[in-house]
């Protein structure tokens, strides 16, 4: 059988999204993130925190290279 290793929201906050765990709490209120609830106890899935950061994650424009300039505030 494969054990699944359970964080709390300390861990998960400070371990894989490095933000405070007040921040993890307002993500799974606002269904952001899915949790697992055993007893009072909330608890997160790391493939769960993965896939978050996947979703979430941002590109950089492709025009805005080093070194370009954006038209802006030129004088």
């Amino acid at each position: 059988m494969v054990e699944i290793r359970l964080m709390d929201v300390k861990e998960a906050a400070k371990q894989m999204l490095n933000v405070s765990p007040w921040t993890v709490r307002l993500w799974i209120r606002q269904g952001k993130l899915p949790f697992v609830r055993l007893g009072r106890r909330v608890l997160l899935d790391p493939k769960d925190l993965r896939a978050f950061i996947d979703e979430n994650r941002t590109r950089r424009k492709q025009g805005n290279k080093d070194g370009e300039s954006s038209g802006r505030g030129a004088s």
